[in-house]
């Protein structure tokens, strides 16, 4: 009879997902990507002179967000990663507007800049996204295109 009684509790514990402490195990997220990123400019594009731009990035995951840091490729003069600062655990985000500088390009093409964001979460899950790019166009860009003239040798 005891036997009856401790298989029927097994059996109802099994089925019913009891997990000893008398919590059900209902709604747990298996969490095994890195945290995901938004992100938002001032602009994109800026003109041969360089200038500033304002970057929002907003870094979440269904576990937290332990660490995150934005970095740019090739690093502008001056331009050191930038860490985000988790809010909070119950958040689990991690948001930070800056401010970017920049240079004046002097070369005959645009120079682009790979703007990405290293993320790890509460797990241990940790990736690489790259949220954009930014352009500084060459103080050639605006030049029209020239067209050669027609050769003056053809016929009248």
């Amino acid at each position: 009879m005891r036997l009856k009684i401790l298989l029927a509790a097994m059996l109802s514990f099994a089925l019913f997902g009891c997990n000893g402490d008398g919590r059900r195990d209902v709604g747990v997220i298996e969490d095994n990507l890195p945290p995901s990123a938004t992100v938002n400019f001032s602009r994109t594009v800026l003109p041969f002179n360089g200038g500033s731009v304002e970057i929002t990035v907003n870094v979440s995951d269904p576990s937290g967000v332990k660490f995150a840091e934005v970095n740019i490729s090739p690093t502008p003069i001056g331009f050191a990663p930038v860490q985000l600062v988790p809010e909070n655990r119950t958040v689990k985000t991690a948001t930070k507007t800056l401010v970017v500088l920049l240079p004046l390009n002097s070369s005959r093409t645009d120079v682009t800049y790979q703007v990405t964001v290293r993320a790890r979460d509460e797990l241990n899950n940790e990736g690489t996204i790259n949220i954009g790019t930014l352009t500084v166009r060459s103080v050639y860009s605006d030049f029209p295109s020239i067209t050669p003239l027609p050769d003056p040798s053809g016929t009248f």
